[in-house]
């Protein structure tokens, strides 16, 4: 899973608004949406603002919750 995807679903079960999200992230929502998208590439600064405005430490998206779909799909196709 790709990390805009990762931050979206994190805003999503968090039952959170995207323009909530990026006021408080300080980035102007045309730009939010294109990242939140995949349409534009998230840089590490942007990336950072994201997590302040969850309020969630940088690391947070690394987890082995988000790896676990990853590791799955790799076991499977070395199983095949």
């Amino acid at each position: 899973m790709k990390i805009h995807e990762r931050i979206k679903q994190y805003i999503d079960s968090c039952g959170l608004k995207l323009n909530f999200v990026a006021d408080k992230s300080g980035i102007k929502p045309k730009r939010f949406y294109r990242i939140i998208n995949g349409d534009a590439p998230l840089n590490v600064d942007e990336y950072e603002m994201i997590c302040s405005g969850l309020n969630v430490e940088p690391g947070y998206f690394f987890k082995q919750m988000f790896l676990e779909t990853k590791n799955n799909v790799v076991t499977n196709k070395m199983v095949s």
